[in-house]
């Protein structure tokens, strides 16, 4: 049993083990009856791309193994050959853009490893507020079959980002063999050298090859799992909003019922008032958490996008075009998230308002405007907290990075 706080201090029980997860426990897609069962089977997802890489913070006495101490020397070393190869390669405009690529990824999954293992509690925490959510409403047919719905997309959506990410590392992998039987060239797979190895040797150039594989998958499992957390985390946002419109729904046919019950009626009161206290207290904690790394995705992705636009205009580079996809994609996740958690909030206020809390006593009455006033200064995710990140947000660095493209292209010409 694991163990959780509710917002109002009580100790949950959540019916759930935290155990080794495997590739055979994630594959293929089972259809579930129970919101919490396919809560249960998407977290499996997720956390086998962490546990690949030693990052799975799901596991209840979570300790440093040699996967992440692979994870961290990839990490760490990625810096490192960056800034050697930069200088290496320095003024070669093309093979420095190349290492602005890897870059953008590097700031991005650095920071996300950093904010995930410092705060892998509030991950378990979490993971046990979500699942007694769903596990509490697992036999309301309305609610439960919502929450499953949601469940059963966000399923998909974590595995499309996994797929993404998966063709953005293929790009890269088969680049050397186009390369080669195209143009009779051996070129690496990435513009990462490796200090005092030649690659103009065959021994040197495999061992590069070797690392830079290596560095591939670990790169592509662990930003895949970092952004499916994140996906589920923010996404779940929708149920609470849900289950918290239901229940004010519940409460109207409550005071429209030609025999009140008064005593249900507060108690409803109460429940809905503790329900919008979580929410809140949800949204309070998404925000302290991803704030830093919201802003270190958009900048590592726009850097990222901006110089395969560039590569792929000037030099037909061909791992280019699978980037673009990932980054584009990875982009848009966390704009439309954001732009889910607005929604929300607006649909808390609407849900208030239409209530018909004019039927109410007074002690309840003044719950009700306590709700509404705390609704009207709503937690919104933020780039860093220096813009909103929001679909309109996307479109406006979609804009300025075709702008500058365009500047950038009309000076070299």
């Amino acid at each position: 049993m694991f163990q959780n706080c509710s917002a109002n201090g009580a100790v949950l029980n959540v019916p759930a083990v935290m155990v080794q997860v495997k590739a055979k426990d994630t594959l293929p897609m089972r259809r579930f009856a129970k919101s919490y069962e396919m809560y249960d089977y998407n977290l499996l997802f997720i956390r086998w791309l962490a546990d690949f890489c030693g990052v799975d913070m799901m596991v209840e006495h979570y300790r440093f193994n040699y996967r992440t101490a692979l994870c961290i020397l990839v990490l760490s070393s990625s810096v490192i050959l960056s800034l050697y190869t930069f200088n290496l390669y320095y003024p070669d405009i093309y093979k420095i853009s190349e290492v602005l690529v890897l870059t953008g990824f590097i700031l991005q999954g650095s920071v996300k490893f950093y904010y995930g293992y410092s705060h892998r509690k509030f991950y378990q925490v979490q993971y046990g507020r979500l699942r007694n959510l769903h596990y509490k409403y697992r036999n309301h047919e309305k609610i439960n079959a919502t929450l499953l719905t949601l469940m059963e997309r966000i399923h998909m959506l974590s595995k499309l980002i996994w797929i993404v990410f998966l063709l953005g590392a293929l790009g890269y992998t088969i680049y050397p063999l186009y390369m080669h039987f195209a143009n009779g060239e051996r070129v690496l797979m990435i513009a990462l050298r490796i200090p005092g190895v030649d690659t103009d040797l065959l021994s040197g150039y495999v061992a590069t090859s070797v690392m830079q594989l290596a560095m591939l998958i670990v790169a592509c499992t662990g930003i895949s799992a970092a952004d499916t957390v994140i996906l589920l985390f923010v996404a779940n946002l929708i149920a609470y909003v849900d289950v918290f419109t239901n229940e004010l729904d519940e409460l109207n046919a409550m005071l429209n019922a030609e025999v009140r019950d008064e005593a249900k009626i507060r108690q409803q009161v109460r429940m809905i008032c503790s329900q919008h206290q979580d929410i809140i207290e949800y949204e309070s904690d998404l925000d302290e958490r991803y704030i830093m790394i919201c802003f270190a995705h958009v900048i590592g992705s726009i850097a990222a996008m901006s110089t395969t636009l560039f590569l792929v205009y000037m030099i037909q580079f061909v791992p280019g075009y699978p980037i673009l996809l990932a980054v584009f994609c990875q982009l848009l996740e966390f704009c439309l998230l954001g732009t889910v958690l607005t929604v929300k909030n607006e649909e808390i206020i609407r849900a208030i308002y239409s209530a018909q809390w004019y039927l109410l006593r007074e002690p309840e009455r003044r719950c009700f405007a306590l709700m509404l006033h705390k609704s009207q200064n709503f937690i919104e995710m933020t780039i860093g907290g220096f813009a909103p990140l929001n679909l309109e947000t996307f479109v406006a660095i979609m804009n300025r990075i075709y702008t500058y493209f365009m500047m950038l292209i009309s000076f070299i010409e």
